[in-house]
């Protein structure tokens, strides 16, 4: 084989169409510098796939290549390079004796490339010239720049020309593609593991489930006979304790009736009190005034006594008989004062004795109603706290088939219940519950998986069903905004508006709401319904509902409906319990309150008593001192008529005034004294009796805002036990199919209900423990067995083919080893022959890096030129280097002749004796290997069989013309 044509025609400085024949021999392209000679390697190297711009001298893109015009020429828009091999030989493997292969680039930078007129790929030229010694950077185009390369090179790098010369870039490039197989394959087997480990994990849970299966149904169906009837006897006892709790409502609103009578009777009664106290103090401080005058009258008439006393002294006829008479009439005076105010004391004591017998009968009275109170609290409480623990231990009002999901550990993408996800105020209530319906009991799930898993699982379990609303599908419903601009001034809002929620649920409440119309009254919603004909909802804040197509809902509303409501207890359910116990708590304080205040009032009593004793004792003195006194007044008298009859008229009617005047002073004094004592201790009863009456206004208002909190306590309980006894009937009717009357009828508690309730709860744990049963476990037991198998046959398979594909890697090693250890073998015996043929003697050799490995080492190359001794090339001369280049370029070509090799000015460098051997030496070798050499040494031409020339007559452009080997002068 040998390249036989090189046409090219818009490449470089070839404007025009060129077309070089060539023969075997030596084909010599002459020309002086400048001319574009070495454009004719650049086109053939550039045909052959080179890619690097700069590599062909050009600047940024392919498209440098194409000519780009001359003072004279314009530029063209292609350039177009074929070489035509003659493959007589079919040295190339392929059915044609002659074969072209042509590169063209446009303008635009886009390639073609052609086999044989036909368009291919530039990995189909290589493929076709691969380990051929053709390639644009094969040994077989050598230019000055190669020669540098090959000696400038490192030696790791220098190896890639042994490796094209031994015939291993084939291997080589099979063995890189074996590993990206194998890379390929490990990939697959790591993902055939992983899916094999997924199916191993899924097969023994699927056995399991299907064995699982018939037991999950017994159970099931005995839970279900198990909580009919305990269904129906929940709704018994709830409807109990309805009627209970209603009859209690009646109670309470009575005793609050009572209190508010009693608290505006002791209010009435603080009033006068007060007013009393307001009386005694005024007549106390009028007693006080008049104490405090008749003490300085007193004084004044005891002032006039003395002197009236001491004056009649002397005026007598017998002064001791006087003096003992004034001694005697002022004992008597003293006397009956004593006397008249024991007696007053006696009164007053008694009267005192009286009132803390009053008192002592009304703290006995607020001690029983106390402790009366305190127990009936007591018992009520614990009626609420045990009603509380019921409503905890059943703790939800939702269908039994929604709470089942959402109470199911092993369900995955469960979210919560429509009507748990929203929150509106309290006015749009009634509109938003009217609207969702029983939708507020529809579950929300991830996507439709879930839904089916949950699906399956009330399926399996006979449990009821249920509506479910995958996230990931329902999508937004709306009212377009033309409607709404015309009905906006009679609405309130779109319902989806009015609600909140997160962003996760949205499309979900406004496929819900998002095309319903919330108004203030039925009137507006008729008027609304009208206007967009019907075609959407309308709701008012009371509930009526005018439907799509005109039909209008409407009527009372009960709380048991109301979704929203239940929503916000179902979500405060748990915290009741803490409530209660906090409550409860309080009802402690308070009991341990009533019982300070029923020992207070137990200390008030014993003190009262002890004081009434004291009282009695006093009475009991004051009164044998009264007796003692009217003796001693009795004698006096008598003694004081006697000693008058001895001495009459001795004592002058002005002593006996003084006397009598200022004793009664005295008394007046002593009946001011006992007044105020008497005022002053009526004013503390007031006190003591306002401060009690205060305290048990305050403690009735107290019990009264207690009751009314117990009375919404209640009512609160009344609305809930309503809305559970309505779960449960919709709950049999909608899971069941069962009315209560038919469920209660036919469906009899056998057994004791705490027994039953263990029961039902054992078997919602079996149920549990037996976890998701699937009804299709064979089925899918039997799919992924087969997968799994079919899989471990492709495990098999693809670590059969990782076995091959690691013996060809290392097939491909050996091969290459043992290629490239007897190429070097051969070039290296060639290289020293050559190099000692063109240098007229001297040593040369070639060294392996690395010789233990073989396919990565590098190659030293060691010359010495006759008269030197053995030395690396890097020590030599410019010329010496390069003929050493040239005598390791003609070793290979011996080693493994190329078809063709092109050689660009590489004696450059050489002096005219090394120019002929390089010409003798390239003579010898033309039988083996066609030659195309550039040159411009003449030594060189006349070793050439056939020569082009190359000339630029015209500014650009180059020519080519034939040239005589007669008409050059090799003188």
């Amino acid at each position: 084989m040998y390249l036989k044509e090189i046409k090219a025609q818009g490449f470089k400085s070839f404007a025009d169409f060129i077309q070089i024949e060539l023969k075997d021999g030596i084909t010599g392209v002459v020309g002086p510098n400048g001319s574009g000679k070495s454009n004719v390697v650049d086109a053939v190297r550039w045909v052959l796939g080179e890619q690097s711009v700069k590599s062909l001298r050009g600047e940024g893109n392919m498209t440098d290549v194409i000519f780009s015009g001359s003072k004279s020429r314009n530029a063209q828009n292609v350039a177009t390079v074929t070489l035509v091999f003659d493959n007589s030989d079919h040295f190339l493997k392929l059915d044609y004796n002659e074969i072209s292969i042509k590169r063209r680039v446009y303008k635009d930078g886009s390639n073609e490339y052609y086999l044989n007129g036909e368009r291919c790929r530039l990995k189909d030229v290589q493929d076709i010239l691969l380990d051929s010694g053709i390639a644009k950077e094969s040994f077989n185009i050598i230019s000055q720049g190669k020669i540098e390369e090959i000696l400038s090179s490192k030696p790791s790098e220098r190896r890639v020309i042994f490796e094209e010369a031994a015939c291993v870039l084939k291997y080589k490039k099979r063995k890189e593609e074996a590993l990206r197989k194998l890379d390929r394959t490990h990939e697959n087997m790591n993902r055939v593991k992983d899916i094999i480990g997924e199916l191993e994990m899924q097969i023994e849970p699927l056995k399991k489930q299907r064995d699982q299966a018939l037991l999950y149904k017994q159970i099931s169906a005995e839970l279900e006979q198990l909580d009919i009837a305990l269904i129906a006897k929940d709704i018994y006892s709830l409807n109990e304790k309805y009627q209970q709790t209603k009859k209690q409502i009646t109670i309470l609103k009575d005793e609050m009736l009572k209190l508010t009578t009693s608290t505006s009777s002791s209010e009435a009664k603080l009033e006068t009190l007060k007013t009393s106290i307001q009386e005694v103090e005024e007549k106390l401080k009028q007693a006080q005034i008049e104490l405090l005058k008749q003490t300085e009258a007193v004084e004044h008439i005891h002032s006039k006594k003395t002197i009236l006393l001491e004056r009649q002294k002397y005026q007598v006829d017998d002064a001791k008989l006087h003096a003992n008479l004034l001694e005697l009439q002022e004992k008597k005076l003293q006397l009956q004062n004593e006397m008249e105010t024991a007696k007053k004391t006696i009164e007053n004591l008694k009267n005192e004795y009286g009132f803390s017998l009053e008192k002592i009968t009304i703290i006995e009275k607020q001690i029983q109603e106390n402790l009366s109170k305190h127990i009936r609290e007591k018992n009520i409480l614990e009626n609420k706290i045990e009603i509380q623990k019921e409503q905890i231990e059943n703790n939800s009002t939702l269908p039994s088939a929604v709470r089942d999901i959402l109470n199911h550990p092993k369900l995955t993408g469960i979210h919560n219940i429509i009507g748990k996800v929203i929150e509106c105020e309290d006015k749009y209530i009634n509109a938003i519950t009217t609207v969702l319906g029983a939708s507020s009991y529809n579950l929300i799930v991830e996507n439709e998986k879930s839904a089916e898993e949950a699906i399956e699982y009330l399926k399996k379990n006979h449990a009821g069903r249920a509506t479910f609303f995958p996230i990931s599908l329902i999508k937004a419903r709306k009212i377009d905004k033309e409607t709404l601009e015309t009905i906006k001034p009679h609405i309130i809002s779109v319902a989806s508006d009015l609600v909140k929620c997160e962003n996760i649920y949205r499309n979900i409440i406004e496929n819900q709401l998002g095309n319903v119309l919330v108004v203030e009254d039925i009137k507006t919603a008729n008027l609304v319904s009208k206007k967009i004909q019907f075609r959407y909802r309308v709701v008012t804040l009371e509930g009526e509902l005018c439907n799509i197509g005109g039909s209008i809902t409407g009527g009372t509303l009960t709380k048991s409906r109301n979704t929203l409501t239940e929503k916000y207890e179902l979500e405060n359910y748990l915290k009741e319990q803490k409530k209660k116990t906090e409550e409860i708590k309080e009802w402690e304080n308070k009991i341990n309150e009533v019982d300070y205040q029923l020992k207070s009032l137990e200390d008030q009593l014993y003190l009262q008593k002890k004081e009434q004793i004291e009282k009695q004792e006093i009475i009991k003195g004051k009164e044998n001192s009264y007796i003692h006194l009217e003796g001693i007044f009795q004698t006096t008298k008598e003694e004081l008529d006697g000693t008058n009859q001895i001495l009459k008229d001795t004592l002058s009617k002005e002593e006996e005034n003084i006397l009598k005047e200022y004793y009664d002073a005295v008394s007046r004094k002593n009946d001011l004294t006992a007044k105020i004592e008497t005022l002053g201790k009526e004013k503390i009863r007031f006190q003591e009796s306002l401060e009690q009456l205060e305290f048990e206004t305050k403690k009735e208002n107290s019990q009264f805002q207690t009751k009314n909190k117990e009375l919404r306590e209640l009512e609160i309980e009344e609305n809930r036990t309503d809305v559970k006894l309505d779960t449960l009937l919709n709950q049999l009717n909608e899971t069941y199919n069962l009315t209560y009357e038919y469920a209660i009828k036919n469906y009899p508690l056998q057994l004791e209900e705490n027994v039953a309730r263990n029961k039902v709860s054992n078997l919602k744990r079996n149920l549990k423990e037996l976890g998701d049963v699937n009804i299709f476990a064979l089925e899918e037991y039997d799919k992924v067995k087969e997968r799994y198998e079919f899989l471990m046959t492709q495990r098999d398979d693809l670590v059969q083919a990782e076995n091959t594909l690691l013996d060809i890697i290392r097939e491909m090693d050996e091969i290459m080893k043992k290629e490239f250890e007897e190429t070097f073998s051969t070039i290296r015996k060639n290289f020293q022959t050559t190099f000692q043929e063109l240098f007229k003697g001297g040593h040369a050799d070639l060294k392996l890096t690395n010789p233990e490995d073989l396919l990565e080492t590098g190659i030293e190359i060691v010359a010495s030129p006759p008269g030197k001794k053995l030395t690396t090339i890097s020590l030599l001369s410019g010329g010496e280097k390069t003929f050493t280049a040239i005598s390791l370029l003609f070793a290979i070509i011996k080693s493994r002749p190329s078809p063709f090799c092109i050689l660009d000015e590489v004696e450059a460098a050489l002096d005219e004796v090394n120019v002929d051997s390089f010409g003798k030496y390239i003579q010898n070798l033309k039988n083996k290997t066609q030659f195309i050499v550039i040159t411009h040494k003449k030594k060189t031409m006349e070793y050439a069989d056939v020569l082009y020339g190359i000339t630029m007559q015209e500014s650009g452009v180059s020519k080519l013309v034939s040239v005589k080997l007669e008409d050059i002068d090799v003188r």
